[in-house]
């Protein structure tokens, strides 16, 4: 597990968290670490960037940056290259993962944000969701540093029991078998955001955490067979009750559900969990994009 990672860098990124969290799991693990960069530079019917500098030099230009920037990091990362394309993010992103084989990829939060009125936060389109909507492995977000050492000894699966969610079940029990850690399985009775939901009010709550916890161990147990584990519910908005768990259990990653199929990824919107969860302060979440996984 995590033998070929792929860091997305820029200068923009705060270097103790994403780069730091690569080139520690690519230390620890002996994996093989691509620094990745990509230019949206294009070209329209009048002109082309070509006619200011040839794409090539750009390019090359680039990645001595890259190299020089990151240079003291890489000195103990033996297996280790810098990827400089021109062209959208996700698109080339993909070309990459399915030619290289990546398992990871890491990508971290921008320093600071570029100013649009006509945004706020949980509402701008971003790379990160653009990458996880559109790649098939899974996707780190990192937005503070990780433990030293890059150690995961316990994860915090949030499911809705959804067959997105349940493939992400699947990838989370293998990370905790490879890193013998305790996995927490979380699941959030949705209260509403904007509008209550009614049916919460209907019976007393602990109804219905009681029929999640059981509905949980039903689903799971097969998949959780031999592996450190507990069971956790309750109500409230979903990224927010997330985000507390994996402080109050001190957890050292969080793994999540990609509903690509459900949403559209040029219209992301303030109800998208993953992403909120994703790009708050907080460990690591690692975004599972659905691919057909047998472990229940």
């Amino acid at each position: 597990m995590f033998k070929k990672i792929l860091l997305a860098v820029t200068p923009q990124i705060n270097t103790e968290t994403a780069p730091k969290a690569a080139f520690d799991l690519a230390r620890k693990r002996g994996a093989e670490l691509i620094l990745f960069h990509a230019m949206p530079i294009g070209k329209d019917a009048w002109c082309s960037f070509e006619e200011t500098i040839p794409e090539k030099e750009l390019i090359e230009s680039t990645r001595k940056k890259i190299a020089e920037y990151y240079a003291d990091d890489l000195k103990s990362i033996p297996k280790h290259s810098i990827r400089v394309v021109t062209g959208s993010v996700d698109e080339r992103l993909l070309t990459i993962i399915h030619s290289e084989g990546i398992d990871l990829i890491v990508m971290g939060h921008h320093t600071s944000a570029i100013h649009r009125p006509d945004s706020m936060w949980g509402v701008v389109n971003t790379s990160i969701r653009k990458v996880c909507s559109n790649v098939f492995c899974p996707v780190m977000v990192v937005t503070n540093e990780m433990p030293k050492g890059a150690d995961i000894k316990r994860i915090l699966m949030a499911t809705d029991f959804s067959t997105p969610s349940d493939s992400a079940l699947c990838y989370a029990t293998q990370l905790a078998r490879t890193n013998d850690a305790h996995l927490d399985i979380f699941h959030v009775l949705d209260i509403g955001q904007t509008r209550p939901n009614p049916k919460y009010y209907m019976q007393k709550m602990d109804i219905f955490i009681d029929k999640a916890m059981e509905r949980m161990k039903n689903r799971y147990a097969k998949a959780l067979d031999g592996i450190s584990h507990s069971y956790h519910c309750w109500e409230g908005i979903p990224y927010s009750e997330i985000l507390k768990q994996a402080r109050w259990v001190d957890s050292d990653v969080i793994v999540m559900a990609q509903y690509s199929s459900s949403e559209e990824p040029s219209q992301p919107s303030i109800g998208s969990t993953t992403i909120q969860v994703a790009l708050s302060p907080g460990c690591p979440a690692i975004i599972v994009n659905y691919r057909p996984r047998a472990c229940l």
